[in-house]
């Protein structure tokens, strides 16, 4: 009986949160359905704003001065906002948002060239377009002439 109990391994306490994982492997934050649901207002905000930036400029017969366009652009863009605030709630939008924080991590780690590498390394770019496209041309011009020989 002791080879038993002592073949067990005790089960390691996680403190974090447990995430389940749909079945292509990705991690789930929420349920499918409220995901669903996130998914369904996004476009429902979405469309509202569209509907209503459409019929707002095509129906309403409202001298449309400054102000007022200034109000309807910022409605559609506050509508917008809320659209995406929204949709970064499902789990496609979670993912997201963990991958902007990684990338962000990892932009943090990239070396930037120093000020006069990157004016010298401009400086060769120009210089390789300028002989690049001079020779272009220079080929241009002879093969124009060889083209006027044949026809003339």
């Amino acid at each position: 009986m002791s080879e038993t109990t002592s073949n067990k391994v005790p089960a390691k306490k996680a403190n974090a949160k447990k995430v389940a994982t749909a079945a292509d492997g990705s991690q789930l934050f929420i349920s499918k359905g409220l995901s669903a649901v996130f998914w369904t207002v996004s476009f429902v905000i979405v469309c509202a704003v569209i509907f209503g930036n459409y019929y707002y400029t095509n129906f309403v017969m409202i001298d449309e001065t400054s102000l007022s366009r200034l109000t309807r652009v910022l409605l559609v863009i506050i509508g917008l906002i809320a659209a995406l605030a929204t949709a970064l709630l499902t789990n496609k939008g979670r993912s997201l948002l963990q991958f902007a924080r990684q990338s962000y991590t990892e932009l943090k780690k990239v070396v930037w060239p120093t000020r006069q590498e990157a004016v010298q390394t401009t400086f060769i770019v120009f210089v390789a377009v300028f002989i690049v496209s001079l020779f272009l041309y220079l080929c241009d011009i002879v093969f124009l002439e060889i083209v006027r020989l044949f026809t003339l």
